[in-house]
């Protein structure tokens, strides 16, 4: 997992798999940066291929908590199953970022 920031905006690019091992590490880095006053958290899912029902909670207690800070959450870089677990869900309504807005 790696995090840059600059001017209010936070991204982290996550690898490999977000599940019940690794989602904890996950949920405070994203924590982390809302508490610290990012306006814009960014998580870059390029690199992941799984994501269970652990990282699915993950990302939408951090969506919910960034809210709560009037700050914006948003996942780019989804595909193959990570992708398709979000439109499953039903969670790519709200989290999957317009790509035309990444900038």
């Amino acid at each position: 997992m790696h995090t840059t920031q600059q001017d209010g905006r936070a991204t982290v690019a996550a690898r490999g798999s977000i599940d019940l091992h690794s989602s904890e590490e996950l949920r405070e880095r994203l924590t982390e940066l809302v508490d610290a006053g990012n306006k814009v958290i960014v998580v870059d899912l390029t690199a992941v291929d799984f994501c269970d029902s652990s990282g699915l909670n993950v990302l939408v207690r951090a969506y919910k908590h960034a809210r709560a800070q009037s700050a914006t959450f948003t996942v780019t870089g989804a595909y193959g199953r990570v992708e398709n677990v979000l439109r499953t869900t039903g969670l790519d309504k709200f989290l999957i970022g317009d790509p035309a807005a990444d900038g």
